[in-house]
């Protein structure tokens, strides 16, 4: 069974902590032990973490299908949230027509 993880800050955190989420990170530091993670199915990341990130590790971030990053914050652009709903559920929700 895969599990769920959790980047971003200590405030940001806590309310997913209290929710039984075991896998936090305060940062990007450990990320790319996130990429090879055998359990890691999810990952949810803070914006703030995410536009930190190199272009590249950024890119990555968009591309992966295992985990699956969902990037939360008040703006997400919509050709990133479009990417992450097509990599999540398979389907393009966002397709005008």
């Amino acid at each position: 069974m895969k599990e769920i993880a959790v980047v971003g800050s200590p405030e940001f955190s806590l309310g997913f902590r209290l929710a039984g989420i075991r896998a936090v990170f305060d940062g990007a530091a450990e990320l790319s032990t996130l990429f090879s993670h055998p359990t890691i199915g999810v990952v949810i990341m803070q914006q703030e973490v995410f536009s930190e990130l190199d272009v590249r590790v950024r890119e990555d971030v968009v591309s992966s299908l295992d985990p699956v990053f969902v990037v939360l914050s008040k703006e997400v652009r919509q050709d990133e949230l479009r990417k992450m709903i097509i990599q999540s559920i398979g389907v393009d929700l966002l397709k005008e027509g």
